[in-house]
């Protein structure tokens, strides 16, 4: 299994610049529902100041949030580009074959003809669908770093959680 513990912050969302003249900003959310927001009791920055998000709006396709206690465009200026964080204990649980992505990091990256191919740096979300970014690792066939979609069945075979890996149908060629 990912040797994650439950006290790990993961990073939700990062603030945008200030919306109107009330005290919302613009939200950049990863997770892919905005409504789960709102089932978060608590929220962190990097600092572990605790925030609470009191009204969410959805304004020509973006995301706007107002916090508790923020009163006007000046003090909502004071909350842009800083980053919210939910311990991974507070995530929702997910449906069976559904990844937060920070499970997917660090996990070791194996093709069908049982080669390594580095293991999972980060995700990328690309709008068509989500892509792993592989970087090499001592036991890698190579040295090159890879852009795999992660799209099921056509080339993510199997996410084995407990044995730390994704089995993936992608030759060392590409």
């Amino acid at each position: 299994m990912n040797s994650r513990s439950s006290d790990r912050k993961i990073l939700v969302g990062i603030f945008g610049k200030p919306f109107g003249i009330k005290g919302f900003l613009y939200l950049r959310y990863f997770i892919n529902n905005t409504e789960k927001l709102n089932d978060f009791d608590k929220l962190y920055l990097s600092d572990n100041e605790l925030i609470k998000i009191e009204e969410t709006l959805h304004h020509k396709g973006k995301n706007i949030v107002k916090l508790s206690g923020v009163k006007d465009r000046n003090h909502a200026e004071s909350y842009r580009d800083k980053e919210i964080y939910v311990y991974t204990k507070q995530l929702p649980s997910l449906s069976a074959g559904e990844y937060y992505w920070y499970q997917l990091e660090t996990l070791k990256v194996i093709n069908q003809q049982n080669e390594i191919l580095g293991q999972v740096h980060h995700v990328l979300e690309t709008g068509a669908n989500d892509v792993l970014v592989i970087r090499p690792i001592v036991d890698s066939i190579d040295n090159k770093d890879r852009l795999i979609p992660f799209t099921k069945n056509e080339v993510i075979d199997k996410v084995d959680l407990k044995e730390n890996s994704v089995y993936v149908k992608w030759p060392k060629d590409y």
